[in-house]
């Protein structure tokens, strides 16, 4: 019986360390540490057309933009394109080619209010022709 006990013991620690591990955030169990800087774009497309890319920011207060063409296969990074003070919320908005609608999501570049981290915006470009693309929010540096 304490046999059984002390494996039940290890087996509930073990996967309580894992799931502390794995909620702790990108870079604790696959060795990397967030790269850019909070408020980095970086577009990357996997398609195998090079595709024109747009990306402007919807709040008045910010005049961010940028055009750029980035060639199939490829990644481009612009550090710190958006600055903003912590807890303000940015949308973002790609168009990509001649594209109808425009592909948005919102971050936050400084962080939130309560210490959080800051976040660098990602567009993976799945398919330049028809436009498919995907914003996701990754940590930054500060």
């Amino acid at each position: 019986m304490a046999d059984r006990r002390q494996f039940l013991t290890a087996v509930g620690s073990a996967l309580g360390v894992a799931s502390i591990l794995a909620w702790s955030g990108p870079g604790v169990l696959d060795g990397t540490e967030p790269t850019h800087p909070g408020g980095t774009v970086v577009i990357e497309n996997v398609a195998n057309r090079s595709v024109r890319v747009s990306i402007t920011v919807l709040e008045d207060d910010c005049e961010a933009a940028l055009e750029t063409t980035v060639p199939g296969g490829e990644t481009q990074v612009y550090r710190e394109f958006v600055a903003a003070e912590a807890g303000t919320v940015l949308t973002l908005a790609a168009h990509l080619g001649d594209s109808g609608s425009p592909k948005t999501m919102e971050f936050l570049p400084a962080g939130g209010e309560t210490n959080a981290h800051p976040e660098v915006a990602r567009l993976t470009i799945h398919n330049a022709v028809e436009g498919d693309a995907d914003w996701i929010v990754e940590p930054g540096t500060r």
